[in-house]
């Protein structure tokens, strides 16, 4: 009788031995799975992040030549405005620095952040790309107006 059972009990045996084994085999797979995931999402972040970088490198570059033009033409203002204008163009310059340092600290902040990337990175840098932008664009218009104002 015993035989009868233990010949019985091998299939059940074998069947959830076979389904621990897929089991294992699908949490393997999940996790494999997962890390790509993981690794497609940073690899979209860091393009996104340098696409963002150059983007705004390019602008900071422009505005830098700008202040040239702008340096150029206050030194041949007459003496009445030249004052007024080197305030202007010097906080012009000031912004413009803030702007850069801050977009350097950022880098270096998504630099060690991407490194033990999760979704809190993304979300940090979609906050900071639309906080920035912002700020780009209005100092882009303030430059502007200051660019009309001083050299007509």
């Amino acid at each position: 009788m015993t035989a009868l059972m233990f010949s019985c009990n091998q299939p059940a045996n074998k069947e959830v031995k076979e389904a621990n084994e897929n089991l294992t085999e699908a949490k393997s797979e999940l996790k494999d799975a997962e890390a790509n995931e993981r690794e497609a999402a940073k690899e979209i972040e860091k393009a996104e992040w340098d696409s963002f970088k150059n983007e705004t490198d390019s602008s900071i570059a422009t505005m830098k030549i700008d202040l040239q033009k702008l340096e150029t033409r206050i030194e041949k203002s007459g003496k009445k405005d030249k004052q007024k204008l080197k305030a202007d163009y010097e906080k012009a310059k000031t912004n413009m620095e803030v702007l850069k340092e801050r977009l350097a600290k950022k880098n270096v902040e998504f630099e060690n952040d991407i490194k033990t990337f999760d979704k809190n990175v993304s979300e940090k840098n979609k906050s900071f790309k639309r906080e920035f932008r912002h700020d780009m664009d209005e100092f882009k218009k303030l430059f502007k107006d200051l660019f009309k104002n001083n050299v007509k």
